[in-house]
């Protein structure tokens, strides 16, 4: 049970502290937090319409930064979801919900790093943002989440065999990714459990006189390093550049 544990496979709630304790150490106990230093890619979603076309979403995540010299970067967080349900399967009630239908309704929850400032969120045609109620409110669809974190959470429908692309943008401050002449990125990548794990892809733009360096599974071209990870547990990333030569 513990080996499933880091990909959010299953949940206890335990009455006794002590035990919840234990649990909560073995890093099993599925809090949603932010690092404290670097980017944050936490990306959920909710099925709306009591539908179980979930065991068919296809989901990526890409997250593309562009790196400045003093550490500061802009950060976009591309969510693709695809509502791969099988050719034969029919679409179902005209209502959309319940067991028999083929439409997805989902929520899309993003969150962003503490420090991130500036932040927006795009979405497809018919799509809406959806704020949480009673929390409070930093504009633009943004709000807490109760432990003093921010989430964006955008609602709509994507048909068979569709795909929906929702999309989060924002800057971080000078010195996120700097330290003593040094740049550094950093991503912090938590999962959702899935029957089809998500995929995270990673695209850093290196600023203008500097270079990635190159590590396995990197692909580079120019100033820009990609790599790419299965999200079945928690996915660090962590990409240093250097200034070329």
């Amino acid at each position: 049970m513990a080996s499933t544990a880091p990909g959010r496979h299953f949940q206890v709630w335990m009455l006794n502290p002590d035990f919840e304790s234990i649990v909560v150490k073995s890093g099993a106990g599925g809090a949603v937090v932010a690092p404290e230093q670097g980017d944050w890619s936490a990306v959920y979603t909710q099925n709306g319409n009591q539908s179980k076309v979930d065991v068919f979403q296809e989901r990526s995540v890409v997250v593309s930064a562009m790196v400045n010299a003093d550490g500061s970067a802009r950060v976009t967080q591309d969510v693709i979801l695809t509502n791969a349900t099988p050719a034969d399967r029919p679409e179902g009630p005209p209502e959309r919900i319940g067991y028999e239908t083929s439409w997805l309704k989902a929520a899309y929850i993003m969150y962003v790093p503490n420090a991130a400032e500036n932040m927006q969120v795009t979405y497809p045609a018919g799509f809406a943002v959806r704020p949480f109620k009673n929390h409070q409110q930093y504009g633009r669809g943004y709000a807490d989440d109760g432990f003093n974190q921010r989430l964006v959470r955008v609602v709509g429908w994507t048909g068979p065999r569709q795909s929906s692309t929702v999309s989060q943008s924002y800057d971080l401050p000078a010195g996120t990714f700097s330290a003593h002449g040094s740049l550094t990125y950093s991503l912090q990548a938590d999962p959702q459990s899935l029957f089809k794990p998500s995929t995270i892809t990673v695209r850093v733009t290196a600023p203008s006189g500097w270079a990635p360096v190159e590590t396995e599974g990197m692909v580079v071209s120019g100033r820009t390093a990609e790599v790419s990870a299965v999200q079945n547990a928690p996915v660090t990333v962590v990409i240093d550049m250097q200034k070329a030569s």
